[in-house]
């Protein structure tokens, strides 16, 4: 094998490596950026909760207030 046909082959798996890399890379980014999301949404999900039993016992207190 010449030398140059060997650098080829080996600049070719190494840019091979190097876009599955890059592609695990993104996978792993999406991966982090969905699981961010989920959390924040999980967290609104626990504020809503929140604010729905407040708001209704702030409604109880109204009406032992007028009574």
């Amino acid at each position: 094998m010449r030398a140059w046909e060997f650098m080829r082959e080996d600049a070719t798996a190494n840019s091979f490596a190097d876009n599955l890399k890059r592609q695990a890379d993104a996978k792993a980014d999406q991966a982090k950026k969905l699981k961010q999301a989920a959390s924040v949404q999980k967290k609104r999900e626990q504020v809503n909760s929140a604010r729905a039993s407040l708001t209704k016992k702030q409604g109880e207190l109204s009406k032992l207030a007028t009574v």
